[in-house]
């Protein structure tokens, strides 16, 4: 009783300093309020022995949809090294619409917050296993038993089905994964060797190069060595909407503090970094991906459709705003407010970095958002087990 006591009393101070940061026209969650009865009413059903509460079985009606990123300053331990505390972190928010829904306003949907990098990762993976089960589906419908060159024969079947990427390339290929967190980029180790517009004298011949014998001493760190890095950004860090995704160099390790936008191609022989602002390929579309798993290589058994990894990953550790929806068994609304200020303070285009006052705000708010959303799933186990609301 102590122990349900004291969580219930740290929810409280943990969503008053968030609506202190937030919002300061909301108060507190109190007992007596609505929303106190309707979170009392949740976990009464729990209580009572709904075992449904944690199924995601209804995602197979729903879609998934990248909505926007967005970025903000904060101050920590990850900072950009000695010298800087201050280091960049990136969301992703997300709806999770009905399926019939998705593409004219997503009514009855939900609205999410996550980790940039999660989300992408998760993406990425269903990509390219997309791309995998279509190459496999059209090697396998390809008749080349009787032809001349079997390698020759696939490819001309997959250049006619539109999908070029299966075809191998000669040359190390570039790989998305490595840059999807903030890596070093390695001189010529992405194109050099296959001749793929590669130029050995670019660096030598264009002035703006930071790695250019006239620049190179404004970019050496303090071992006297050049190093640049590569990672994801939000479009919204250089003047964007928050619709893109891009990758892009940076001098730090945290990939928090912008190189200039030429480096990449400088480290690789004028060779463009895929991805990037200047290509105008976003890493993640938002396009509207059911939820419900479709293998198409594998047999239909008859038994419960799979839920997407793409739906239920990121879901597992978002931020949720969940009202209105009819889907999930138990709707969560903790952290709306939270959600609704992601999307007003960044709808005008303008960012986080121009006043440390929204800064420290944010970066309050993401910590106690974190702590609150921990404290109250455990609450939730313990009520499930063993909770006498009428005690």
């Amino acid at each position: 009783m102590l122990l349900k006591l004291s969580l219930l009393s740290t929810l409280l101070i943990l969503n008053d300093v968030t609506a202190r940061t937030i919002n300061s026209s909301n108060g507190s969650i109190r007992a007596n309020s609505n929303m106190g009865k309707k979170l009392m009413s949740k976990a009464r059903r729990l209580e009572d022995g709904d075992a449904d509460a944690d199924d995601i079985g209804w995602m197979v009606n729903y879609d998934i949809k990248f909505d926007s990123c967005h970025a903000m300053t904060q101050y920590g331990e990850e900072g950009g090294g000695e010298d800087s505390l201050l280091y960049t972190q990136r969301i992703v928010k997300y709806r999770l619409c009905p399926s019939d829904a998705c593409s004219s306003g997503c009514a009855g949907g939900g609205q999410y917050v996550v980790d940039m990098m999660e989300f992408v990762q998760a993406y990425n993976e269903y990509v390219e296993e997309s791309k995998e089960q279509a190459c496999e589906a059209v090697a396998e419908n390809c008749d080349c038993e009787n032809a001349n060159d079997d390698d020759a024969c696939e490819a001309e079947c997959f250049s006619d089905a539109g999908l070029d990427y299966c075809i191998e390339a000669e040359g190390e290929e570039f790989e998305l994964d490595r840059y999807l967190e903030c890596a070093e980029i390695e001189a010529g180790q992405e194109n050099n060797g296959n001749n793929n517009g590669y130029n050995y004298n670019y660096r030598k011949e264009n002035d703006s190069c930071p790695n250019n014998q006239n620049n190179r001493a404004n970019y050496v760190n303090e071992e006297g060595e050049l190093q640049f890095f590569a990672g994801m950004y939000c479009d919204s860090e250089r003047g964007g909407k928050g619709d893109h995704i891009f990758l892009g160099s940076f001098l730090d390790e945290t990939c928090s503090y912008a190189a200039p936008d030429i480096t990449y191609k400088c480290l690789n022989g004028g060779v463009e970094l895929p991805f990037s602002a200047s290509t105008g390929e976003s890493v993640v579309k938002d396009d509207c991906i059911s939820c419900k798993e479709i293998d198409m290589n594998a047999d239909d058994d008859g038994g419960d459709p799979e839920i997407l990894q793409l739906c239920e990953e990121p879901y597992e550790r978002a931020g949720k705003c969940e009202t209105g929806m009819e889907g999930p068994y138990y709707i969560r609304e903790l952290e709306c407010d939270f959600i609704q200020n992601v999307e007003s303070r960044f709808s005008s285009g303008g960012g986080s970095k121009s006043s440390s006052a929204i800064a420290w705000a944010w970066f309050f708010a993401i910590c106690t958002l974190g702590i609150a959303g921990f404290a109250y799933t455990l609450y939730e186990k313990l009520q499930r087990r063993n909770v006498n609301l009428a005690a």
